[in-house]
C-alpha cells in the first residue's frame, strides 16, 4: 500500500505539471476503491483516485514553491541560509581602489593602487549542513601609481613585466594561478576548515627559488605561513561573506557590532550598522554605514647628536567613515555586488624644542565585488 501511495503521488505531480490543460471533470470514472473514493484513468493509462479541487490547488501550490536563501517566517522575519547548487561555481571578482593624500603643510604626495583578483568557488558536495568547495585563483592584476606619476603593474593574464620587482610580483601570483584548495563552509558562511594551502605555498616558493636569496627565501617562506594560512583564509572569507546575523530580521531591521580600541595610548571606538533594506526576487538590498574614531598621545625621549635626550611629544587622531551596499543573490545567498567606500583622515603631530610639525593622511578605499 505504501509503495502505492508513493507511486500515485509520482504519477500525480508529473500529470499536473503536464502543459496540456486537464480538468478533473474530463476524467472518465471507471469505478470506485474501498473507501468509496472514485478511480479514474489518467492519460498515460494508469488507474489513481479522482483529484478534486483541493489537491489541484495544493499541487499547483508545491510546485510554484523555489527554493531562496532567505527564508519568511509567519512574523515578517527573514532567516538566512546559503542555497547554493552542487555542481555549481560561484565567482568572486574583487576590485580594491586606493587613493592617498599626505602633507606635512608644506608639500603634498599622492599614491594610488588599484588591485584586482578573480576566484571561483565550486560546490564539490554539501552534506549536514556542509558545503565542501574547490576554491580555484584565477587572475591577478595589480596597478600603483607613485608621486611622481610613474606607473608599475602586473596581470597575471598578460606577459612578465620587464620592472625586476613588479616582475617578482607577477611571478608570486602566476605560480598560483589555476591552483586550488578546498574549504568548508556552513550554510551561514561561517568556514569549517581549509585544506590544500601548504600545497600552493610549496608551489610558490619553488618557482621562485632561482630569482631569490637563502634569506629572500626563508622571509618569502614566513610571509606565506601569514598570508597563505588556515586563519587568513578564513578571517578574508568570513569578512566578505558571511554578512547577515546569526539571527531573522524584518525589513528595514538594522544590526551593529561596535567595539573598543585600547592599543597602548591609542584609545576609541569603531561601529559599523548593517540594515536589511530590502528583499526582491532578483536581489536582496544590504546597506552599511561605519565609523571609527581613535585617537592618543605619548611622550618619549629621544637622543640627540651631542648624545644628550631631548623630549617629544607624539599625538594622533583618526577619523574614518565607511558606508555602501551589498546586494546579495536572493535565489542562492551568494554575492551578486558590493560597492563600499572607506575615508580614513589621520592626523599625526609631532614637537620638540618649541617646533611643531603636524602630517596629514587622506585616504580613500573603494571595494568592489563582481
Amino acid at each position: 500500500m505504501k509503495k502505492f501511495f508513493i507511486t500515485t503521488a509520482i504519477l500525480g505531480l508529473s500529470f499536473f505539471s503536464c502543459k496540456k490543460d486537464s480538468n478533473k471533470d474530463d476524467l472518465k470514472v471507471v469505478g470506485k476503491d474501498a473507501n468509496g473514493n472514485e478511480l479514474v484513468v489518467t492519460e498515460q493509462g494508469d488507474t489513481i483516485p479522482k483529484p478534486t479541487e483541493d489537491s489541484l490547488a495544493v499541487t499547483s501550490e508545491e510546485n510554484s514553491v523555489e527554493s531562496v536563501a532567505l527564508i519568511k517566517n509567519e512574523d515578517d522575519r527573514y532567516d538566512f541560509k546559503y542555497n547554493l547548487e552542487k555542481g555549481k561555481t560561484y565567482p568572486i571578482n574583487l576590485t580594491v581602489l586606493t587613493t592617498r593624500n599626505v602633507s606635512d603643510g608644506t608639500q603634498s604626495l599622492k599614491l594610488s593602487n588599484e588591485s584586482r583578483k578573480k576566484i571561483d568557488y565550486t560546490v564539490q558536495d554539501y552534506q549536514n549542513g556542509t558545503y565542501t568547495l574547490k576554491v580555484t585563483f584565477r587572475q591577478y592584476s595589480e596597478k600603483l601609481t607613485d608621486p611622481t606619476g610613474k606607473v608599475f603593474s602586473f596581470d597575471t593574464s598578460k606577459n612578465k613585466p620587464s620592472d625586476q620587482m613588479t616582475a617578482m610580483s607577477w611571478q608570486v601570483y602566476k605560480s598560483i594561478i589555476g591552483k586550488s584548495y578546498t574549504m568548508k563552509m556552513n550554510d551561514r558562511g561561517q568556514v569549517i576548515s581549509v585544506d590544500g594551502l601548504g600545497t600552493i605555498r610549496s608551489g610558490i616558493e619553488s618557482s621562485m627559488k632561482s630569482s631569490l636569496s637563502a634569506e629572500e627565501q626563508k622571509a618569502l617562506s614566513e610571509m606565506l605561513k601569514v598570508s597563505l594560512s588556515e586563519e587568513a583564509i578564513k578571517m578574508q572569507f568570513q569578512e566578505t561573506m558571511n554578512i547577515y546575523p546569526d539571527k531573522k530580521l524584518k525589513i528595514k531591521e538594522s544590526w551593529s557590532d561596535e567595539n573598543k580600541v585600547n592599543e597602548g595610548p591609542l584609545k576609541g571606538t569603531s561601529k559599523i550598522t548593517r540594515t536589511l533594506e530590502s528583499i526582491e526576487e532578483a536581489a536582496t538590498k544590504i546597506s552599511i554605514k561605519g565609523t571609527q574614531k581613535v585617537s592618543g598621545s605619548e611622550t618619549q625621549k629621544m637622543p640627540t647628536p651631542d648624545k644628550k635626550e631631548q623630549t617629544v611629544n607624539l599625538s594622533m587622531n583618526d577619523q574614518s567613515t565607511i558606508s555602501g551596499n551589498i546586494y546579495l543573490d536572493t535565489s542562492s545567498g551568494w554575492i551578486k555586488k558590493v560597492d563600499i567606500t572607506q575615508k580614513k583622515t589621520v592626523k599625526e603631530t609631532i614637537e620638540s624644542q618649541g617646533q611643531k610639525q603636524t602630517r596629514t593622511e587622506n585616504t580613500t578605499v573603494q571595494t568592489l565585488v563582481n
